[in-house]
């Protein structure tokens, strides 16, 4: 019925439509990406704080971080993919946090959240990123 170069082209062009209806073919083209998930805790008495990104569950990222904070920590500031978050402390402990997409941001939304509590000498002490 196909002879030579027919053949070929009838495979090619079989392959093509093939692939392109499963997703173009790409190398990890439908390889799933885990979202990822931040968490802050502070204590507002010890002045403790912790920050913890890329957690593929959002109550794991928070136990970690209340874990990583100490006891009397409670969460503060969730976190999604793509977002970071940041932690400011001032004299008191006065806290502020902040999310937001990009580093700089996120660290300069928690630096005025700080001082709209009424933090003096707010400083940036944590601030991390999810990959995803």
């Amino acid at each position: 019925m196909f002879t030579g170069n027919t053949t070929t082209l009838v495979i090619a062009v079989l392959v093509t439509t093939l692939m392109t209806a499963c997703g173009g073919g790409e190398i990890g083209s439908d390889e799933y990406i885990a979202p990822g998930y931040g968490s802050i805790a502070t204590n507002r008495i010890t002045g403790s704080g912790a920050i913890n990104a890329n957690y593929s569950w959002q109550g794991s990222a928070n136990s970690a971080a209340i874990a990583k904070c100490g006891a009397g920590c409670a969460t503060v500031l969730e976190f999604g993919s793509y977002m970071c978050g940041a932690l400011a402390r001032g004299n008191g402990p006065t806290f502020g946090w902040a999310s937001h997409s990009r580093k700089s941001n996120a660290e300069g939304d928690a630096l005025s959240a700080c001082t709209t509590r009424g933090g003096v000498n707010c400083v940036v002490v944590l601030s991390a990123c999810n990959d995803s």
